[in-house]
């Protein structure tokens, strides 16, 4: 399906739709694509739409693919955890932190020299990455709201994302610690992690 946008026309002629430029068709931005990236193929069953997802809401896993970092501040990938085939950026880049109250997580990243990666809140999004905090949750509620995965304050209730496209490094309240994914990133390219290439 083709979308139809207005052209400008010159003086004194009538107005005219155009089909949309080849740069922001799918063909186009698959061209594009296979230039930068000539090793993957779209076409060929991959969905870099679908977030990839170590379990799905409300299921337990037998091991977690987190360790709590020699410092107990935050959780790290594990180094003898697998890899989640097709994830990017790579899962071992993942530093998870619980924000303070009141702070949004892409300041609670940049606090530690990261950036938040958004794409790895599906990693995080169990009451076993609360507990590796040492944060024991009292209860632990799926909710839909843009501030989840959080420890609410006061007290210890933990809330989960239900709706996967609801999760955002963007947003804050001081009435919630929200569990935030960050990752490092090379100088001048923060689109790429360091230990990516």
């Amino acid at each position: 399906m083709h979308h139809l946008y207005p052209a400008l026309a010159q003086p004194g002629q009538e107005c005219y739709l155009q089909k949309e430029p080849l740069l922001f068709s799918c063909a186009g931005s698959s061209t594009k694509y296979q230039r930068l990236c000539p090793c993957r193929d779209f076409r060929k069953g991959q969905d870099f739409c679908a977030a990839p997802s170590p379990a799905p809401p409300g299921t337990r896993t037998s091991h977690s693919p987190f360790v709590l970092a020699p410092n107990a501040t935050h959780l790290e990938w594990a180094r003898n955890a697998s890899e989640v085939p097709g994830a990017w950026p790579p899962p071992h880049s993942l530093r998870a932190w619980l924000a303070a109250p009141g702070r949004a997580c892409t300041d609670a990243c940049l606090d530690h020299g990261l950036v938040c990666e958004p794409s790895f809140f599906p990693f995080l999004n169990s009451q076993e990455a609360f507990l590796q905090l040492q944060v024991p949750c009292d209860s632990t509620e799926w909710e839909m709201h843009h501030l989840y995965p959080a420890l609410a304050q006061p007290g210890q209730e933990c809330y989960l994302q239900k709706e996967p496209l609801l999760f955002s490094c963007a947003g804050s309240s001081t009435k919630y610690q929200r569990l935030c994914p960050c990752r490092d990133f090379r100088k001048g390219q923060v689109a790429l992690c360091r230990g990516c290439l």
